[in-house]
């Protein structure tokens, strides 16, 4: 069966990695010229890895009948591991370089941005009825 919602969700899961890979692959002085806030650097990398974990979030809650627990523990890993990746991208880039601190904001800002999505998500469901007696 088509979900236009679950497909739409897997889409910005892929425009998120797309846009993370683009901006590793940029010499450390493009990043400076496009985002001029390097003391801002672990609040970026935790800001960007929390947007990546609500549509994380969306693609895995709409796809599959997981438990919450189950979805912030894969997404997690699967955002810790992208984090990863790309830190070793930074490593073969001009003027860039790993580093552990980035993975770790990126592990938190997509923990945090998983538990938001949960948290959202519960608050915006309608509140389900009892069935009525005899039902």
């Amino acid at each position: 069966m088509n979900n236009p919602t679950r497909n739409l969700a897997w889409l910005a899961v892929a425009l998120w990695a797309g846009t993370i890979f683009f901006l590793s692959s940029l010499t450390g002085r493009e990043v400076e010229r496009i985002l001029p806030f390097s003391f801002w650097d672990k609040a970026m990398h935790f800001s960007a890895y929390a947007a990546g974990g609500v549509v994380l979030a969306a693609a895995l809650r709409w796809s599959f009948a997981w438990t919450w627990k189950k979805i912030i523990v894969l997404g997690t890993l699967a955002l810790s591991l992208y984090g990863v990746s790309d830190e070793i991208h930074q490593m073969f880039t001009p003027f860039r370089s790993a580093d552990v601190s980035d993975w770790i904001a990126d592990t938190l800002g997509g923990f945090v941005g998983l538990k938001l999505f949960q948290f959202f998500h519960a608050r915006l469901q309608p509140a389900r009825q009892p069935a009525p007696p005899g039902a």
